[in-house]
């Protein structure tokens, strides 16, 4: 949780530093209705749409991570039953002899 706030901490700096460039350099600005917004206000603008495409990221990113954890957990699980599958006589061929083996007795030759 730490990181995500010093990532949206990041995204806001960056849009508000970008927002600034973009408003005194190139004399950018956001006009609604007519009217021009405020420097503050299209920066402001800006900054929160830096943290709504942040979010977004985020979540994509756990998105994807979250489908390749349940995608190589299903591929385990696939060649396990594969595995299985295809050595069971062998599994018990070898079950069956451990068992007959266990419970004959030993006697000791005197």
């Amino acid at each position: 949780m730490k990181s995500f706030f010093i990532a949206m901490i990041i995204a806001i700096t960056l849009a508000y530093c970008l927002g600034d460039v973009a408003n005194s350099w190139w004399g950018m600005n956001i006009i609604v209705g007519d009217e021009i917004v405020s420097p503050f206000e299209s920066v402001l603008a800006v900054a929160a749409m830096g943290l709504v495409f942040g979010i977004i990221g985020f979540i994509i990113a756990v998105s994807v991570i979250g489908a390749i954890v349940i995608g190589i957990g299903a591929a385990a699980v696939a060649l396990f039953a594969m595995g299985v599958s295809a050595f069971w006589p062998v599994l018990l061929i070898a079950a069956i002899i451990y068992l007959m083996r266990k419970d004959t007795p030993r006697h000791a030759v005197s």
